[in-house]
């Protein structure tokens, strides 16, 4: 992917940040508490809670706790509240108490040393309660002693990090100089999966920001030099930004390429006896290449020399900070042709010439742990002996793969392994990349640059990949930069149910969100509730196949029947569902103009014209499989307005976020329409010319 301009802007600074606002609600009852305690004597004044209170104390946080409870607050001035903690509390843990502290001294300039109320921090590596709770190292319990404590514990320092986090959600706008509302919570705490991230260049590089919404995963691509012939293959990464993010609880694990690219290194120049024979070795280019002929040969993964080579990238990265690696096969379906790789299969040595590079490695890092990264390629390739071959230890993630399980189902579709959903109930540890936080169709390339904040679509993929028994999901991000400003709302989307599978509803999900990012919590519920169920019927409704390989083009021009429930019609129930939804855009543009960011406004019009489209190819296709002419005249007529109306909703929506030069292809989803709308003309025969064609100059 090319590289946009790096803009930080006001809403990178307030994710940054933590909590940018409170509900109106919520701010009046703070200032109603402190208020109060301006004119007691006591010191301290208390405030039960109603359900309605606690309600709207829960919307500060993201994700929502497992449990929770608050029974009253308690209003203090800031001089009388303290903190203690019993002995080390961890990397993790020592660094979140420390920014706890800093934050309610910069928000109360008090030094937080007061014995009248204190946070009590201690690990407690045998709390049997803790212990027995999924992902236990992550697990934490809040717990209120009368008025004058909360007692944070956890068994690991992942916890107390991610109990600090939760305090800080609840306290962070309630802290001021004159006064500190507490919350007397109970909570209990655990995620759902054990890793939860994204994948993308720069994530690594921003996992603070990922941190503070309890994701805790992003990876990171080592700088491979170049291979000479006789000397040990290296490879550098930033040991230091590894082990800052271990100290908030976050894993950023170093990946070895893809198989197929290691010739970008010399590797065949240096071992031409590596590179795969015949012309089935060549993986070739695909769609995400964009235009042109790549060759990307896979290794001959028979040949001994290729384990020697990764477990000489294997013993550098472990030198430089790595705890674990993930090592990633060949990107696509590809063979080399000698005897000896014929006979196991491709990916089958590939995953053997790992295992024995870890092996190897091991000798020397004794803790060292590997993953293997499992891309597009299909089940032909011998994945059954694959996996059956691997060590119970090496733990599988499995990238690009959501269609190869997709179930037509109603109301909506399920995903489905046979194979990898076996081994996951079976207790092998199974990541996915493909939660769709972003617009790229099937989740196979990342073909478009478009808006989407779809928090149902999100849901349904989760909680569906936790039943099928997955450790971790992560979700794969298209965008280098703008990545919150795009994808922001389904990122927390993801953390959401990522770590509290059952908890909120969407709506519940939105007013939370919507409360953090400062925006009027009702106007954004209701919004989002009209938009998330039709961009989830949009995206999830083969786009941007459907355009981008010419599948409505291919549709008219063999006078094929558009059969409603299939194909780029997937959630399109009958012919009035085209309208319906329609309706519900220009119901959320309404809602959308009274919020006092336009992009909102600007995302509905993107969808909404690509709802036109999609009606627009329908009544052409059927008007021109049953020969009606003026049908067909209509239908061309609305297609081209509708592609004006696409190219400019996306063009509006782009330079919203910042101007030219924009990532290829945000070109490309505007190309996609146009092409389409030219080669389906250029099929039919029309009696007059069509207005509105400057669209297809």
């Amino acid at each position: 992917m090319n590289p946009e301009p790096v803009k930080e802007t006001a809403n990178k600074a307030a994710w940054m940040k933590g909590i940018a606002s409170m509900n109106k609600t919520v701010a009046s009852l703070m200032a109603g508490v402190i208020i109060a305690l301006s004119n007691t004597h006591a010191g301290m004044e208390i405030t039960k809670m109603t359900p309605c209170d606690e309600m709207l104390f829960a919307r500060l946080l993201l994700p929502m706790p497992q449990r929770l409870a608050i029974g009253e607050t308690i209003t203090l001035r800031p001089a009388s509240v303290g903190m203690a903690v019993a002995g080390s509390l961890g990397a993790a843990g020592n660094t979140a108490v420390q920014e706890f502290k800093d934050m309610l001294k910069a928000k109360t300039g008090a030094d937080i040393s007061g014995t009248e109320f204190v946070f009590r921090f201690l690990l407690v590596p045998t709390d049997p309660e803790l212990k027995k709770l999924p992902n236990a190292a992550q697990a934490y319990r809040i717990a209120a002693d009368g008025r004058q404590a909360l007692d944070v514990t956890a068994v690991d320092d992942r916890g107390i990090f991610y109990a600090v986090r939760t305090l800080r959600q609840l306290l962070g706008t309630a802290a001021t100089p004159e006064a500190i509302v507490i919350p007397l919570a109970d909570i209990l705490d655990w995620p759902d999966f054990e890793e939860r991230g994204i994948w993308n260049g720069q994530s690594a590089r921003h996992f603070e920001r990922w941190a503070d919404i309890k994701l805790n995963f992003a990876n990171t691509s080592s700088k491979v030099s170049p291979i000479i012939r006789g000397q040990s293959a290296s490879c550098q990464i930033d040991g230091a930004l590894l082990e800052r993010a271990r100290s908030r609880a976050f894993n950023i694990i170093p990946k070895i390429e893809h198989l197929n690219f290691l010739h970008r290194y010399g590797l065949f120049d240096a071992y031409p006896e590596l590179k795969g024979q015949g012309k089935e070795a060549d993986a070739g280019s695909y769609f995400a290449h964009g235009k042109g002929r790549y060759s990307h040969p896979v290794p001959c993964a028979s040949n001994p020399l290729l384990a020697k080579i990764i477990a000489d990238w294997m013993a550098d990265l472990a030198r430089q900070g790595a705890n674990e690696i993930s090592c990633w096969l060949s990107e696509r379906p590809a063979q080399c042709q000698c005897d000896n790789c014929l006979a196991s299969g491709q990916f089958v040595l590939e995953a053997a010439a790992c295992v024995q590079a870890w092996e190897n490695a091991r000798r020397q890092y004794p803790n060292l742990k590997i993953r293997l990264f499992i891309s597009t390629t299909t089940d032909s390739v011998g994945y059954y002996r694959l996996l059956a071959t691997l060590p119970q230890e090496v733990r599988v993630e499995r990238a690009c793969a959501a269609e190869m399980g997709r179930v037509r189902h109603s109301p909506r579709d399920l995903f489905r392994n046979a194979l990898f959903d076996g081994y996951a109930s079976a207790g092998v540890w199974m990541a996915s990349y493909d939660a769709p936080i972003n617009v790229n169709g099937a989740v196979e390339t990342p073909e478009f640059k478009l808006p989407e904040c779809s928090a149902e679509r999100v849901r349904d993929f989760v909680e569906q990949l936790y039943h099928r028994g997955y450790k971790a999901v992560y979700g794969m991000m298209a965008w280098r930069n703008f990545d919150l400003e795009i994808c922001g709302y389904n990122i927390a989307a993801l953390a959401e149910w990522s770590w509290n599978v059952k908890g909120r509803s969407p709506r519940e999900f939105a007013l939370a969100w919507a409360t953090r990012a400062g925006l009027d919590p009702d106007a954004f519920a209701e919004w989002a509730a009209c938009m998330g169920p039709v961009e989830f019927d949009v995206y999830d409704s083969d786009l941007p196949e459907c355009y981008t390989r010419s599948k409505a083009v291919e549709m008219i021009r063999n006078k094929l029947y558009p059969e409603l429930g299939e194909g780029m019609f997937r959630y399109y129930a009958s012919p009035a569902a085209f309208d319906d939804k329609i309706r519900a855009c220009e119901r959320a543009l309404k809602i959308a103009g009274t919020l006092k960011d336009p992009r909102y406004a600007l995302e509905t019009r993107v969808v909404m014209s690509y709802a036109k489209l999609a009606r627009s190819v329908y009544r052409i296709a059927l008007s021109n499989r049953r020969g009606e002419q003026p049908g067909v005249v209509a239908g061309l007529q609305a297609l081209n307005e509708a592609a004006e109306e696409n190219a400019a909703a996306i063009m509006d929506w782009r330079a919203h976020l910042g101007p030219e030069p924009w990532h290829p292809r945000v070109n490309d989803a505007i190309m996609a329409t146009r092409n389409t709308v030219r080669e389906i003309q250029a099929t039919l025969v029309t009696p007059r010319p069509l207005t509105n064609s400057n669209i297809l100059q």
